[in-house]
């Protein structure tokens, strides 16, 4: 597996996603600042749609998640399991802040 340069840490916006590629694969990424650095797959699993870098932040029982945009689903930044269906679970990705670069390990 490969770290791919996703884009200069000084241009994520804070608090809220964005969406990149990583090999083919739809990733969003959130800056927390002092609460991290996260990567999760793009796409809600409930539905199939590339939304997730679009979802609100927020804390639920102190488990930082993103919630989807469209059926409010909420996923876990650390692991991307969804708090109300644990059948549900989008994928997630190391990712690094290095030399003021955004860096996110790619799956093979």
């Amino acid at each position: 597996m490969n770290w791919v340069k996703i884009c200069e840490a000084s241009v994520l916006p804070q608090g809220s996603g964005i969406a990149a590629w990583v090999n083919e694969t739809a990733v969003a990424i959130f800056d927390l600042g002092n609460d991290g650095l996260y990567a999760v797959g793009n796409v809600d699993p409930a539905t199939g749609v590339s939304v997730l870098a679009r979802g609100l932040v927020c804390d639920i029982e102190g488990k930082l998640c993103v919630a989807s945009p469209l059926y409010k689903h909420h996923y876990q930044l650390e692991d991307g399991v969804c708090i109300e269906d644990s059948n549900l679970s989008a994928m997630s990705f190391e990712i690094k802040k290095q030399h003021g670069q955004v860096l996110v390990k790619a799956i093979a």
